[in-house]
């Protein structure tokens, strides 16, 4: 069938953008995987060790550790333990975009292509390179001119080096002003890690569904701060929202940390494979907290 010269008029310059469209889609994909191709993920040691040295000196920062769970929620797709929506996905998006001085973020990618440690292994710590390149390609945008540290840098330092992990421990006790998470931890476990510090009770599941008054408890309590402290987040994936909208709307000299599933292990619950299948002296890593 032939076209009229007025249909091919108007078709033109429509198949012209869309030549255009193409053309810088197919450039953006080459420049990502060449910048993928150059990134190598922070050790769990340089990591530990950025964070401690950011407490001990009393400044304000944030550690944050993204995983797949975000992503997915980030994409508006349910996780595990939280239901996607687009409040969460937008929230989520912008804790991702979160950068400065003192801001860790992490991303769980340790693998053959990034980058991983002696003892780390699939289940470990370590993901495939799939998984992996799909985690950063999702979210390379907010990394770019940016480090990405480990998400595990404590629980991996707790199984390879628990005296190590100990003192971090010891540290982050003396420190720790405020604890959001879990409601089912027990009082036990939260006092032996963080002393006789606050606990703002978070849900189990689908934690962002109450974000709105764990936010107005968080900053209720750290307006009563006085001086530094230390804010330790273990609640999931909702986390990292409510990390977000405490860093963006305090001045105060805190920093929040991002506790994790190691927390479960200290309680007795083998809530992730890793705490399965590592063996976790959990007597060297509590020895200066008593």
């Amino acid at each position: 069938m032939r076209l009229s010269k007025n249909i091919k008029k108007k078709l033109r310059p429509i198949l012209k953008e869309k030549a255009l469209k193409y053309f810088y889609y197919d450039f953006k994909q080459q420049l990502l995987l060449e910048t993928i191709n150059i990134v190598r993920i922070q050790t769990t040691r340089h990591t530990l060790n950025v964070i401690e040295n950011c407490i001990t000196q009393n400044q304000r920062g944030v550690y944050m550790r993204f995983g797949d769970g975000d992503v997915f929620l980030l994409d508006n797709k349910n996780d595990s333990c939280q239901d996607a929506n687009k409040f969460l996905a937008k929230e989520m998006m912008e804790a991702f975009k979160i950068n400065g001085i003192n801001v860790f973020k992490s991303l769980a990618i340790h693998s053959n292509r990034f980058g991983f440690e002696e003892g780390m292994f699939d289940g470990n710590h370590k993901n495939s390179d799939a998984l992996s390149v799909n985690l950063l390609q999702a979210t390379y945008m907010y990394f770019i001119g940016q480090k990405i540290y480990s998400p595990v840098a404590l629980h991996f330092t707790a199984t390879q080096n628990p005296v190590r992990a100990s003192a971090f421990l010891k540290l982050l006790k003396f420190k720790t002003k405020l604890f959001i998470g879990n409601k089912e931890t027990s009082i036990s476990t939260i006092k032996m890690l963080f002393g006789g510090t606050k606990h703002i009770k978070t849900p189990s599941l689908n934690a962002y569904h109450e974000i709105d008054r764990i936010y107005s408890e968080s900053i209720n309590e750290i307006k009563k701060i006085d001086g530094f402290g230390v804010i330790v987040v273990a609640m999931g994936c909702s986390g990292r929202p409510l990390m977000k909208r405490l860093f963006n709307n305090t001045t105060q000299p805190i920093f929040l940390f991002d506790f994790g599933s190691l927390i479960d292990g200290f309680d007795g619950k083998k809530s992730r494979t890793w705490l399965n299948i590592n063996t976790i002296n959990y007597n060297k890593l509590t020895n200066s907290l008593i």
